[in-house]
């Protein structure tokens, strides 16, 4: 039977060109467009929640008063993160990073000026970033090492194997490649070109252990099972603690990684949202477009309903179920969404490049993903039976007594006769049923038909 359904929605397909390719091309844009919009919003989402610790992976927060009511800051001191992992048995590890540090690398005549960050050794073990040379756990351990990207790298020394090589950084010190790992991906918050151990910020002058001095992000991670609620109260008064009476009243709190991205708005000292938000009406905006095609589609089926009016009627005479037709109906939609699916998906491909420089991000379809194969036949799916749904029960609706006997209209016309059926309809009601026993003559409609038909 399906392969029979599949055969009737090619050939009414191939035989109503003009209206599969409206159809096709209205349902293909439409899901295009929403494809652009998911890929961002998936990436949004996806914000920094791909490392193998992410649920137990926290950053420090400050949360003090001024002028304009409470106000919450990443920015902490410098000595908080060796301080909670020394004071708090609830944390297993802890990262200090500081941001942003511009230098000039020099190999040979070569010259680049490129950002990176100073952190502690613990942070490779936290973030558990690709490398392509070196092992991540040792990558940071010597006062001299330096660990850069896999961009950086060919940058610096082509195709040549780095580990071992030497840059002379900022004209003045000398670091060892001991680590290259792989491009940051585009999910996350992090962006550097290379790694500087922390001792880097004493050997320049950096470094403090002053508890009023907010200039760092500090990371730690959890031990399984640690409350974070607990943690919180404990660790809360760390900064008062450590000033002296009376000077300040910040304290302290960890908050989720993995909600840093959309949920880091804070009002009053509580989160109060944040980029989550926007994500919310762009997933909205793709629905709505979505919406619109689908919607499209149903009004251009349900417009040429009175040419599958004949269809519908002698096969309804003929003993086919309401469930039939409407399994066929929904057949042929998903067999137009699935089209139009392989259509959208080349045009996502060819405006990919455009969408990305319009959202400055690096988006691409994960072909060899089965969750991005899996996810985007649900999609087509869903689509082809949205769209199909309300032309299926309409048509499927139609009484054959009252389209073979020609009485059945058009929305914008006073009526429609059907016509060449007439000695077809009189034999499929003759054989349908032996109540089926009065006709006029040649032509006419047989006119004992039950209201069951």
């Amino acid at each position: 039977m399906f392969r029979n359904f599949l055969k009737i929605a090619y050939r009414n397909i191939i035989r109503n060109k003009a209206f599969s390719i409206i159809n096709i091309s209205g349902l293909a844009i439409g899901m295009a467009s929403a494809l652009l919009i998911l890929l961002w919003v998936q990436n949004e989402m996806s914000y920094d929640g791909f490392y193998k610790n992410t649920n137990r992976l926290y950053q420090a927060w400050n949360r003090g008063e001024n002028d304009k009511g409470i106000i919450c800051s990443a920015v902490t001191p410098k000595v908080l993160g060796p301080a909670l992992k020394q004071e708090f048995p609830e944390v297993e590890k802890a990262t200090r990073v500081h941001w942003g540090e511009f230098f000039l690398f020099t190999v040979g005549e070569k010259k680049l000026n490129k950002t990176g960050n100073m952190v502690d050794p613990d942070f490779f073990s936290m973030f558990d970033f690709p490398f392509v040379e070196g092992d991540p756990n040792t990558a940071l351990n010597n006062p001299n090492d330096i660990v850069i990207t896999q961009r950086m790298s060919k940058e610096l020394f082509g195709s040549q194997d780095a580990i071992g090589k030497t840059v002379l950084v900022d004209n003045k010190y000398n670091f060892t490649v001991n680590g290259v790992m792989k491009d940051l991906p585009n999910n996350t918050q992090f962006d550097f070109d290379y790694l500087l151990p922390w001792s880097h910020m004493r050997t320049s002058g950096q470094d403090d252990s002053s508890w009023d001095s907010n200039s760092t992000h500090n990371y730690v991670l959890l031990k399984q099972g640690a409350s974070l609620a607990s943690v919180n109260t404990k660790i809360q008064d760390i900064i008062i603690k450590h000033c002296a009476p009376g000077t300040t009243t910040t304290k302290s709190f960890l908050y989720p990684v993995s909600r840093l991205r959309l949920y880091s708005n804070f009002v009053n000292g509580q989160p109060s949202g944040g980029k989550i938000e926007t994500v919310k009406v762009f997933v909205l905006i793709a629905v709505f477009i979505l919406l619109i095609a689908c919607v499209n589609f149903m009004n251009m089926s349900t417009a040429r309903s009175e040419k599958r009016a004949k269809e519908v009627g002698i096969r309804k005479v003929a003993g086919a179920l309401k469930g039939s037709l409407v399994g066929q109906f929904l057949g042929e939609s998903v067999l137009i969404a699935l089209i139009a699916g392989l259509f959208a998906l080349m045009i996502a491909v060819l405006c990919l490049p455009a969408f990305n420089a319009l959202t400055t991000k690096q988006l691409a379809i994960e072909w060899h993903n089965i969750r991005f194969w899996l996810s985007f036949t649900a999609f087509i799916l869903l689509t082809g039976i949205f769209a199909g749904s309300y032309p299926a029960f309409f048509l499927s609706s139609f009484r054959p007594v009252h389209v073979l006997k020609g009485s059945f209209k058009r929305a914008h016309a006073t009526g429609y006769t059907t016509k060449g059926v007439g000695g077809i309809a009189i034999l499929l009601c003759r054989h349908h049923d032996s109540m089926y026993h009065h006709h006029r003559k040649a032509g006419e409609i047989c006119t004992g038909a039950g209201s069951g038909l």
